[in-house]
């Protein structure tokens, strides 16, 4: 969850410029953590200019390219969840 957000919220500020969003981490009626993102622009789909459609596009590759490094880093071995 750190690494979403970045150091004291880094990776979602700079999302949030790019896009022209806003972005927070919540608890869910279950205690769950949700990420939201907010604004006005909702984007256009395969378009990366702006948008809550763009910042989610940026947070599934922020996601992405941190599993990949993961399992770079552990020699391709998945850990059982």
């Amino acid at each position: 969850k750190g690494w979403v957000t970045g150091n004291r919220g880094s990776e979602l500020r700079r999302i949030e410029l790019a896009t022209g969003t806003y972005i927070f981490m919540a608890l869910d009626g279950r205690g769950e953590e949700r990420l939201l993102v907010f604004g006005v622009n909702p984007g256009v789909p395969n378009r990366r200019d702006g948008g809550r459609v763009h910042a989610e596009l940026l947070l599934k590759e922020l996601v992405h390219d941190k599993l990949m490094d993961d399992e770079k880093q552990s020699g391709g071995r998945r850990g059982r969840s």
